[in-house]
Order: C-alpha cells, then sequence, then structure tokens
C-alpha cells in the first residue's frame, strides 16, 4: 500500500529487503527504513548494513536517529528531558536483575531486552515469580541489556495507542490491545497484535507532539535529516510514554489508510 502510494505520487518507489546483497544502494535518491523486524536476531550486520548504505545513499530517518533509537536505553533520555516515560531498570548482570525485582516486591513487571522487536523475550510476570529473574538472568546471561518496569494496568489490561507524526505533523493513530499474560505467556497463546482505529483525546496528542520536539534536544543532532524525523510512532498509556519509534514502525495502513497519503506528502516534502 505504502508503495503503491509512492508510485501514485510520480515516484519510482521499491520494495527491497535489507540484508539482499543484490541491491544497489546507491542507486537510489532516497532509502526509507519501514520494518526490518530481524534485525534484533542480526544486530551487528544490520549496523554494519547501515554505514555501508548511509555511504552511499540518503537514509531516512537518519541514521544518527536510528542508532539512537534501536536500544530502549532511549527512554532515559527523554526522562531526563521531562517527558513522562515508563520507569526502567536496564540491567548488564544477574545481580542487577534480582535487585530491579526486589524494587517492585509483589507488584507485576515486564522483563525483556533493550533491543528486541515483536515482543521477543518478553514477559508480564509477578515481580517475586522465579520466571521474571530467569528470563533477565537469561537476556543479561546472553551479553544483552534485559529492563525491568512496573506493569502498567492500563497497558495490560486496556492496551496502548499508537500516534504517528510525518515530519512532525500528527497524521492519526491505532489502539494496540493487550498481549501478554501474567506468568510470561502472550494473550492468545503466541505474539499477536490486535490493532484497530484508535482515539486518542487531546492530552495525549499534546504529549505525543512533546516527545517528538524533544528528540532534537536529546540528539544533539546537527545534520538537518536527524533533527526532525520523517516519521515517528509515539506509544502512549495513561498519560504515560511507552516507547517511541522513529527506527522500524509499522505502519497499520489497513487500519488507517490516510496515512498512507500523509507519509507520501512528508516524503515529497523531504526530497524537495
Amino acid at each position: 500500500m505504502l508503495a503503491g502510494a509512492l508510485r501514485r505520487d510520480g515516484h519510482d518507489a521499491q520494495v527491497v529487503i535489507w540484508h539482499d546483497a543484490g541491491v544497489d544502494w546507491a542507486g537510489f535518491d532516497l532509502v526509507v527504513i519501514r520494518t526490518p523486524w530481524d534485525y534484533s536476531e542480526r544486530y551487528a550486520e544490520f549496523l554494519a548494513w547501515l554505514d555501508r548504505v548511509s555511504a552511499v545513499a540518503r537514509v531516512l530517518n537518519a541514521p544518527e536517529l536510528i542508532r539512537w533509537n534501536i536500544d530502549k536505553r532511549y527512554l532515559d533520555d527523554f526522562a531526563a528531558a521531562g517527558v513522562p516515560v515508563v520507569p526502567t531498570a536496564f540491567c548488564t548482570t544477574a545481580g542487577e536483575v534480582d535487585a530491579a525485582l526486589r524494587e517492585h516486591g509483589g507488584g507485576r513487571v515486564v522483563v525483556k531486552p533493550s533491543v528486541s522487536a515483536g515482543s521477543r523475550d518478553t514477559g508480564l510476570f509477578a515481580a517475586d515469580d522465579p520466571a521474571a529473574a530467569g528470563l533477565g538472568r537469561r537476556i543479561t546471561g546472553a551479553g544483552k541489556t534485559a529492563m525491568v518496569q512496573p506493569a502498567l494496568d492500563a497497558v495490560t489490561e486496556g492496551g496502548e495507542h499508537g500516534l504517528f507524526f510525518f515530519n512532525g505533523e500528527y497524521a492519526g493513530a491505532f489502539h494496540k490491545g493487550p498481549i501478554l499474560l501474567p506468568g510470561g505467556a502472550y494473550v492468545g497463546g503466541t505474539y499477536t497484535s490486535t490493532i484497530t482505529l484508535g482515539a486518542p483525546d487531546d492530552e495525549e496528542i499534546a504529549l505525543g507532539r512533546r516527545a517528538v520536539a524533544a528528540i532534537a534536544d536529546i540528539t544533539g543532532a546537527q545534520d538537518p535529516d536527524a533533527k526532525l524525523p520523517l516519521y515517528a510512532r509515539i506509544d502512549i498509556a495513561a498519560g504515560t510514554v511507552i516507547e517511541v519509534e522513529v527506527f522500524e514502525p509499522g505502519y497499520a495502513l489497513d487500519v488507517l489508510p490516510g496515512s498512507a497519503d500523509a507519509f507520501v506528502r512528508a516524503v515529497r516534502d523531504r526530497l524537495r
């Protein structure tokens, strides 16, 4: 749908796979990252690819933003900038995982890697459930960083809103239903993301705008492409930013068909 909308606007749009060795990246005026959701399993390879491609083509979002956003430690940056985010402990050792879990007593927590996609290795637990510590230890034991967050009832019971911004302009939102069940299981038994049309209130939209506006100050970007994301998705629930995606958002075009045209207008403006 996205490529079709670009072609109707007069662009020669091609959909290619990032690790396809046969792609001539230098032949593109613009390379737009969409959903390379295997990046977390090929992390070093993906970053090396990004370096190679950005040396011969313009990439959006800007590689500077992608490298920053690929690791969810960026949440600390938003917290320091005064944007309300889920308080998160980033743990690199089993001891740090245990200490973070103790901070939550008998409450519920979410444990996941700081670099991940599609809720891989992500679980909802009681903080004193041995399975929570077990998942955190597996993540840190693999040389990754584990995140320990308080589970927000608004998310685990009602879901969250994903707000889309193209060139900083609000373009609509989806609602994502709950994914995780207590004990480390998925709703429905397997990972399923239930996406419907969202209706965020004015305060959520204002918070989304605030998060997008904070990015330039947080990153200190000098490249004009990195000062303002071509696209951003801000996930919000209970007046709190859950995630900020300026790297690999799905666009939910089947739910928000108008977002394809908004995206095309944003691309057109950037190419100008």
